[in-house]
């Protein structure tokens, strides 16, 4: 089947990566309403995707809830509910090393989505 957008695990956190292509999204797509954090990582201005992104999630003591690479621009998590910092790193050769860190609340019921930008 070649699916790519497999559902890992990593510390009883189910996330998922992918969206490289149109089936991927149509795969992620879904599957997103199993996950209540959404991420998407492009370039600015041009909304260029970026993939081989690190995804580190933090909870509210710095130490890491979540470590992961995000095989494409789509990175799905399913966190308990609580305060995180996502913080998120490109290791391709645009915007390499320029970690951006965002903070959200999670409660029980909603979903959150943030949208990261580099520049060229």
């Amino acid at each position: 089947m070649g699916h790519s957008s497999t559902i890992q695990s990593a510390g009883g956190i189910r996330y998922v990566s992918g969206g490289i292509g149109e089936s991927e999204r149509n795969e992620l797509n879904a599957l997103s309403s199993q996950f209540n954090l959404h991420l998407l990582f492009a370039t600015q201005g041009s909304g260029e995707y970026l993939s081989a992104v690190r995804v580190n999630i933090l909870d509210t003591q710095d130490a890491p809830v979540l470590t992961a690479e995000s095989k494409g621009p789509w990175f799905y998590a399913q966190l308990p509910p609580g305060d995180y910092s996502i913080e998120v790193t490109p290791t391709g050769r645009r915007g390499q090393d320029e970690t951006q860190r965002k903070t959200v609340h999670l409660d029980g019921s909603s979903q959150a989505r943030f949208d990261f930008y580099w520049k060229k």
